[in-house]
């Protein structure tokens, strides 16, 4: 017991500190002590919410003027008028774009049709599929050359779910489209129209 309060008396002594002031006076000074600091946590939070997904833009393809044939051929597109666009601003889902056609119809023959004609789509670029902003941290939507293009929709973009978040470009080359057509048809100034469908779920 006696060794307890002596071990007590030495550590008040320590905190007071005893200091010497003169003949043989004492007094007892207070000790100094580094100041405390002390942190709440806090959090820092943000609540995006996921936007809608569009076509940004989708292409038109011209074939410009060229002569018939008396045997099968192909004709190479001269130009397309934009490049396939996609937003897709935090929706994790998923999603597609899928192409159609209808048939090449002449609207000053009467209606004639190209019989048995068939387009087909691809890219001749090393990057088929981009990123608007080099940044983006997505994995990419995985881009299927359309071959061939028909009534029934074929998929051109597909990104997978919790893929294919941003903004992002199929950028295709003028001669990136062949048009074939068979032996036997007439000439005239032929449209088809083309159905670009984006679904909001991976194929």
């Amino acid at each position: 017991m006696k060794q307890i309060l002596r071990n007590s008396l030495l550590i008040g002594g320590a905190i007071l500190g005893i200091v010497s002031v003169g003949a043989g006076g004492y007094v007892a000074k207070a000790a100094t002590t580094a100041p405390t600091t002390s942190t709440t946590p806090e959090t820092a939070s943000a609540a995006i919410t996921p936007g809608t997904i569009t076509i940004k833009a989708a292409p038109s393809i011209g074939f410009g003027t060229v002569d018939s044939s008396a045997d099968d051929t192909s004709y190479t597109s001269t130009s397309f008028s934009s490049g396939l666009q996609i937003a897709n601003p935090g929706e994790p889902t998923g999603w597609t774009v899928s192409l159609a056609d209808t048939p090449f119809t002449d609207g000053t023959t009467g209606g004639a049709t190209l019989k048995g004609a068939s387009l087909s789509l691809a890219d001749s670029s090393a990057t088929p599929v981009k990123a608007d902003d080099a940044d983006n941290v997505s994995t990419l939507p995985v881009f299927t050359a359309a071959t061939p293009v028909s009534s029934a929709p074929v998929t051109i973009l597909n990104a997978a779910t919790g893929t294919g978040v941003g903004s992002f470009t199929t950028s295709y080359g003028s001669g990136d489209a062949t048009l074939k057509v068979p032996a036997g048809n007439i000439g005239g100034s032929y449209t088809s129209d083309l159905s670009w469908t984006l679904s909001n779920a991976p194929a």
